[in-house]
């Protein structure tokens, strides 16, 4: 599945399931202009049965807060159906992930410990 806007920004998901854990790896922009797609392609897994959603950052190019908040939002309704989301390969924008408290809401692996 890809999105690309007229600014030129691009997000492109994949999806691997394995049992009841889903993982989507992301690649391009989490922009104002991707963060509409980005959330009418994760809401159905995260109406679905899955103990577990995992959002592969690794081929993100940018982020911005729009696209945090999201995955905030993402987490907290993951946890009120009995499930989690988790963040994986966040690596340059764990520092802004941080601040932003999303490690308050979702399992963020490589923010354990993490002094900003």
């Amino acid at each position: 599945m890809t999105y690309s806007s007229f600014l030129q920004d691009e997000l492109k998901i994949s999806e691997q399931i394995d049992g009841d854990k889903v993982v989507l790896q992301l690649s391009g922009a989490l922009s104002v202009t991707t963060v509409p797609y980005f959330r009418e392609v994760v809401q159905p897994y995260l109406e679905q049965t899955f103990s577990t959603i995992v959002l592969d950052f690794e081929g993100i190019t940018k982020i911005v807060s729009r696209g945090v908040g999201a995955a905030i939002d993402m987490a907290v309704q993951a946890k009120k159906q009995g499930g989690k989301l988790r963040l994986i390969n966040v690596g340059k924008y764990g520092r802004s992930l941080y601040i932003q408290g999303v490690h308050l809401v979702a399992d963020v692996p490589e923010l354990e410990g993490f002094e900003p």
